[in-house]
């Protein structure tokens, strides 16, 4: 079980690179060329739609809506608009995405959702911002790994308790037979053990 625990967390770190070289802000979005009432073509727009929500501009991301662009359109990546601003520490362009009908439980092409992503870069306000979506608290990734899982292996101890509040279940084993306890024994983690006994692990 230890050897198997250790693999999800080297998928783990895997994970962390392709959202580093995936999810980075790039250069500055400048205003979409749009007519007046012009629909657009989602395809034709991709490069403002992604920046937009990697830079946090609700203005820009707002405006495509406007003409019709699909908020939960996905990149090459299956990055979509809600995971690039989580990613990139924009809380209220998280927040304006999901009033305005986002999908916060999509996961990118290795399940990761847009929650993993905040706790992985440590982005505490968007964080708890996404924990009023409607998604299932112990939703895994493609590795098997959930929210506190993801808070458990990047040492995100504060928000746990509020994770678990939420439904997380601090004793829910995945499909591969991991669970937060485990994460932290195999890295050694004590801190993150004694936090997880306070909350109610085995």
């Amino acid at each position: 079980m230890r050897a198997q625990t250790r693999q999800i967390l080297t998928a783990a770190a895997l994970c962390a690179s392709v959202w580093l070289g995936g999810c980075a802000a790039s250069k500055p979005v400048e205003a979409p060329p749009l007519v007046p009432g012009e629909r657009v073509s989602a395809s034709q727009f991709d490069g403002y739609w992604f920046d937009a929500a990697r830079q946090g501009r609700w203005d820009v991301l707002d405006s495509l809506l406007q003409a019709g662009y699909p908020i939960d359109r996905a990149n090459a990546r299956g990055f979509t608009a809600i995971i690039l601003a989580a990613y990139n520490g924009h809380p209220d362009t998280v927040r304006k995405l999901m009033q305005a009908g986002a999908d916060a439980c999509l996961g990118d092409r290795s399940g990761n959702t847009a929650l993993m992503g905040a706790l992985f870069k440590g982005e505490m306000d968007t964080a708890k911002v996404l924990l009023d979506a409607r998604c299932d608290p112990n939703q895994e990734n493609n590795s098997g790994e959930t929210a506190l899982t993801f808070a458990t292996l990047f040492g995100r101890y504060t928000i746990m308790p509020s994770l678990i509040a939420h439904g997380a279940d601090p004793n829910h084993e995945s499909a591969r037979g991991n669970t937060p306890m485990r994460t932290a024994q195999t890295q050694g983690n004590t801190q993150a053990e004694a936090v997880l006994k306070r909350l109610g692990a085995d």
